[in-house]
């Protein structure tokens, strides 16, 4: 209530988007989540689970599910993690890394092909700190607007960013680990998350259709929970309401079409010739 912190586990069905379980809680503790999985699902049945990098969550379905989990780490979640790894001003040198990291599991080739002729040109300006303050402000702009028509060809073409192959995967990010050494610690340190939890990254390869980001999820809680509507998430009540109110609009309980209000005053109108 008020600005008290509630955690909401929900669980969607991949294949059909639809809503398997959807609930508040004061905590998220390992036992919570363990309580309202084993609630919710059969866990003598084999499952594929995505889920971002909470650290509660390998330890609680290896309990769960034992060896009929298949627990794959959201690609989405890794992506957000790689760009905060790196300042909001990045040079062009740092702009490349950036995408060699983004291009282990989705397909940024064009925008590496790119960044790989603005960082020559950083190369050869960056000592004039003048003429390279103006050049590195144009040249981001006509990068961002490069990934801009991108994703605008994409969205024509009702098309995703293509992910790669496991072959091609393992190629990007072992070129990397070669390099590791003269990598920032940060970076080194996100290569080396990545190589632990590699089994965990790539478990969608393995399961024909198995998705690989929580996408759906994310879109789920977008659509669900406008977070800009703040005052009626004041209590308990108001929220639980908006997570109804969610479900019945999603179930189409509002889509039969009601009489207006014209049409209402005018059925009170005595002696009218309909």
């Amino acid at each position: 209530e008020g600005r008290c912190q509630k955690f909401r586990l929900t669980i969607l069905d991949a294949k059909t988007k639809q809503k398997l379980a959807d609930e508040l809680f004061d905590d998220k503790s390992s036992e919570t989540i363990k309580q309202f999985l084993i609630s919710k699902l059969d866990t003598s049945e084999p499952i594929f689970i995505v889920t971002d990098f909470g650290t509660s969550y390998p330890k609680v379905l290896k309990e769960i599910f034992g060896d009929k989990l298949l627990h794959q780490y959201c690609l989405l979640h890794l992506n957000k993690l790689i760009v905060k790894d790196f300042p909001k001003k990045t040079t062009m040198s740092q702009e490349l890394l950036k995408y060699r990291l983004l291009n282990i599991f989705y397909n940024r080739e064009k925008e590496i092909e790119m960044l790989r002729q603005l960082e020559l040109k950083e190369r050869e300006i960056i000592q004039n700190e003048d003429v390279y303050k103006a050049w590195i402000k144009k040249a981001k702009n006509e990068f961002y607007r490069f990934v801009h028509e991108l994703e605008l060809d994409r969205r024509r073409n009702k098309e995703n960013i293509e992910l790669n192959s496991l072959n091609k995967a393992e190629k990007n990010f072992n070129d990397l680990l070669n390099e590791i050494n003269s990598f920032d610690i940060t970076v080194q340190k996100r290569l080396k998350m990545i190589k632990e939890h590699w089994k965990n990254l790539i478990m969608f390869h393995l399961v024909e259709g198995a998705p690989a980001t929580n996408n759906a999820i994310e879109n789920y809680y977008s659509t669900s929970l406008k977070t800009h509507r703040k005052k009626q998430f004041r209590t308990d009540m108001g929220i639980i309401n908006q997570l109804q109110l969610s479900s019945m609009k999603r179930a189409g309980m509002f889509d039969e079409q009601k009489p207006t209000l014209l049409e209402r005053f005018l059925a009170f109108i005595p002696f009218i010739n309909y």
